[in-house]
């Protein structure tokens, strides 16, 4: 007796202690302290609902960081990492058709709320770092990007192609990253023909007092600047040729000493509409070109030349946010064979990525978008083991410190583009018939 009492005691003991252990640092602690579970619940009201909020999200999510080559393969490993998560909780449907048609459901109103959770968090990473602020303001990096989706008739004809015909059906996709820490702060996506200036337009409400928009010559227009001016926010873009300024409009006493000069387009001067005043910074670069940057803040204090030659140069690290979701993620193309799905899957891409990003960010210190690869690897670790303290690996991570001693430039590449740099704008004396009727604006402006 004396034997089986001490064989029970050994075994209850393991056991219990066994099923009341908690990993610290496992994966699910990680992501759920990304997410705003209170707002994502667990249990569903009516207790039928296989697929609530928070199991969606993680699993829409953990699709995002899936190898596998289908969707459904990328969905059964979602899934499975979910159940073993949540043991005790009803399970949720087997089949990727049922998740998708509730994603499509309830997707936008949750990717907007993981969205505003990961801004929090960008946030909170980059005060905690000292890289909010650089110079004095907060800078914001911009780009657009195209994706490719699967070639079927519904998506042919609701997505298009933005490229030379009997291409693949495309989406173009829009991405704010704070320029300080290196994280996305908000993202748009649309059709093959949709424009990134609208997109960014619609991307404005999500930025912070004092941001600055650094971007290239894409983000131009007298009708885009002047939206920007109106929400109060300051932009620093490089131009062109297609670029048309004046000066000497006599508006400004500082016009010849700062640069300032005015973009004011023949059709907006027959609506009465006024001009915009911008400030012209010649910048050279490491190759001896000269980049021209238009920016609204006009007082040279408040935003040097030098300061604008290093924020611009800085602008190309958003090219390393789409590489990372086109090859470390592998998610060049999407493969819904529906536009609906094909944009819930774009969107739910980016959301992973961004998540695989602040949970790197959390536990290394240095360079966010160094080590993607790796982080990946630790995170699809953490999937199939559940007890694996992923803060702990991704603390190991080391930084690249390799030093690129040629040009990265492949010998043999079909598709390089062969685009030319941006020319100098072109620029022209006022007439006498402006300087009056831009005086006459301002005359009616103060009055009103």
């Amino acid at each position: 007796m004396a034997g089986s009492r001490k064989t029970a005691k050994s075994g209850d003991g393991k056991g219990s202690k066994t099923r009341g252990r908690r990993y610290h640092g496992r994966l699910a602690d990680a992501m759920k302290a990304l997410l705003p579970c209170q707002l994502l619940p667990l249990l569903p009201k009516d207790g039928r609902t296989r697929w609530t909020s928070l199991l969606l999200v993680l699993t829409a999510l953990l699709m995002s960081w899936g190898s596998g080559s289908t969707l459904q393969d990328r969905f059964e490993a979602a899934r499975g990492c979910v159940l073993r998560w949540y043991p005790g909780r009803r399970r949720p449907g087997a089949s990727y058709e049922g998740f998708i048609a509730r994603l499509r459901r309830k997707g936008r109103p949750l990717a907007r709320m993981v969205a505003e959770s990961f801004r929090r968090r960008v946030r909170d990473l980059a005060v905690e770092r000292g890289c909010w602020e650089i110079g004095g303001w907060v800078p914001f990096r911009v780009d657009s990007s195209k994706v490719d989706a699967t070639m079927t008739v519904r998506n042919e004809r609701a997505l298009g192609s933005c490229s030379r015909d009997k291409s693949w059906p495309q989406m173009i996709l829009t991405v704010v990253e704070h320029m300080g820490i290196g994280l996305p702060w908000s993202f748009m996506r649309g059709h093959a023909r949709s424009s990134e200036r609208r997109h960014l337009l619609g991307l404005l409400c999500t930025l912070v007092k004092n941001a600055l928009l650094v971007a290239d010559a894409g983000f131009t227009g007298y009708a885009f600047w002047k939206r920007v001016n109106a929400g109060g926010h300051a932009f620093l873009i490089r131009v062109g040729s297609n670029v048309k300024l004046i000066r000497k409009l006599g508006l400004s006493a500082e016009e010849k000493e700062d640069g300032i000069v005015w973009v004011w387009p023949l059709d907006q001067q027959r609506k009465n509409q006024p001009p915009v005043a911008l400030r012209w910074i010649r910048v050279i670069d490491e190759r001896g070109r000269t980049m021209h940057l238009l920016t609204n803040i006009l007082d040279p204090v408040q935003l040097t030349d030098a300061t604008a030659a290093m924020l611009y140069k800085m602008r190309w690290g958003i090219e390393v946010l789409y590489r990372s979701l086109k090859q470390t993620l592998a998610r060049r193309k999407m493969l819904s064979d529906s536009p609906r799905n094909a944009r819930m899957e774009l969107t739910w891409s980016v959301l992973g990525l961004w998540a695989l990003l602040l949970v790197k960010a959390r536990r290394c210190k240095h360079a966010v978008m160094q080590g993607v690869a790796q982080a990946l690897r630790v995170v699809r670790r953490g999937m199939a083991k559940a007890d694996l303290n992923i803060e702990r690996a991704l603390s190991r991570l080391k930084p690249d410190r390799y030093t690129r001693r040629n040009p990265k430039k492949a010998r043999h590449w079909p598709h390089k583009k062969k685009e030319s740099p941006p020319g100098e704008p072109e620029a022209r004396n006022a007439t006498e018939a402006e300087c009056l009727l831009a005086e006459e604006l301002r005359t009616q402006s103060a009055a009103a």
